[in-house]
């Protein structure tokens, strides 16, 4: 479906009836607005428990805590490399 709409001086704008029964939005609904290339913007509703769903099925077979370790082992080898004093115990 599309349709023209037109934002007021709060700055809002109000999505069509329609869409908002085909949709299944509902009064205080959150979404998530991001600007895309050549001025478009994009709407997508926002679920928590469809997101939370959605990273688990993801992320099901992922070592998470493994991804973790190896980004702290990084962040620690790049603050010892640019900070020794510091990662020595000394202190200027």
């Amino acid at each position: 479906m599309a349709g023209v709409v037109t934002v007021d001086r709060a700055g809002r704008i109000v999505i069509p009836r329609g869409t908002r029964r085909s949709q299944g939005i509902a009064r205080g609904t959150k979404f998530l607005l991001v600007e895309g290339r050549n001025g478009s913007l994009h709407l997508e509703p926002l679920d928590a428990k469809q997101i939370a769903e959605r990273l688990e099925a993801e992320l099901r077979d992922v070592d998470v805590a493994g991804i973790a370790r190896r980004i702290e082992a990084e962040a620690n080898r790049m603050a010892k490399a640019r900070y020794p004093a510091v990662s020595k115990g000394r202190r200027s």
